[in-house]
């Protein structure tokens, strides 16, 4: 796993960080991404800054595709909005897959999407990266 952390004088704002995607090894250049930012961090550009930095050690470790599993609300409620899907398509990921009703939280139903960001070429010549 690899982590990106922000702080501000010793405080925790966020932090994002990687893992595999799946542990077959014909997806061993692919990983999944997540974030999380506290509420005060929120639309100040960190989310950015710490997903470019993660975006960028990976693709120098040979990372090709970038994946984020995220809970999607039918109809945003207090616990749960789509800024998170919203977020991930600014930074240039696009939603390859919907999954209905199959996240549990908060004493309800959710969606789940994945999404998917291709930063690296994808050509004939493959090692598996460790």
């Amino acid at each position: 796993m690899l982590s990106c952390v922000a702080e501000r004088e010793g405080a925790a704002l966020g932090y994002a960080y990687a893992g595999p995607f799946h542990q077959r090894a014909a997806y061993s250049r692919c990983c999944e991404l997540s974030i999380y930012l506290s509420p005060a961090a929120q639309k100040q550009g960190l989310g950015r800054r710490l997903y470019e930095a993660l975006e960028a050690r990976l693709r120098d470790m040979g990372f090709l595709n970038l994946y984020a599993c995220i809970g999607y609300p039918e109809e945003e409620d207090e616990y749960l909005t789509r800024n998170s899907a919203e977020f991930h398509a600014h930074l240039g990921f696009r939603k390859v897959g919907e999954f209905h009703l199959c996240g549990y939280k908060f004493g309800r139903w959710y969606h789940m999407i994945w999404m998917e960001k291709l930063v690296g070429e994808h050509n004939s010549s493959f090692s598996k990266i460790y």
